[in-house]
């Protein structure tokens, strides 16, 4: 393969491997606060139930439950295990996604040759059918049109 063969191989590749990472970024970033909000708010209905529910009649035992409910609504540990969680979660969900571009690119900046040529074909194969699916309804099933 030629000098500037393999230029575009590289760089089909390094344009699909980024726009699959930068997508996947994206999508981890939406689940972080998703997922944040929802660890945060079990955390809390829990919390909560268990400052509500009287074991037994004690003054006492009253306060450090009101007292123990204040630290914990107070605590910032959910939200940072649900953005951990969510960006996880985001992350492998939009790498699932795009896990053909992902792989062609991959045989593209990695491979020679004919598999370089190969990655690259099924890169700009991928994006014409995005275009077409996404842009201009190809293949898609229209609900008016039933």
């Amino acid at each position: 393969m030629n000098l500037a063969g393999k230029i575009v191989c590289r760089t089909v590749g390094a344009a699909g491997m980024y726009l699959s990472l930068s997508d996947a970024a994206k999508v981890s970033k939406l689940y972080k606060k998703i997922e944040s909000e929802h660890v945060q708010e079990n955390y809390l209905e829990k919390a909560y139930y268990d400052a509500r529910t009287i074991d037994a009649v004690s003054y006492s035992a009253n306060a450090a439950r009101e007292k123990t409910f204040e630290l914990r609504s107070k605590s910032k540990l959910p939200e940072m295990v649900g953005r951990c969680k969510g960006s996880i979660k985001g992350f492998l969900y939009g790498i699932g996604n795009f896990l053909p571009m992902v792989a062609c690119s991959a045989l593209a900046l990695i491979s020679k040759g004919f598999w370089a040529k190969a990655g690259a074909i099924g890169i700009g194969a991928i994006f014409v059918r995005n275009i077409a699916r996404s842009g201009f309804g190809v293949g898609k099933h229209n609900p008016i049109n039933s």
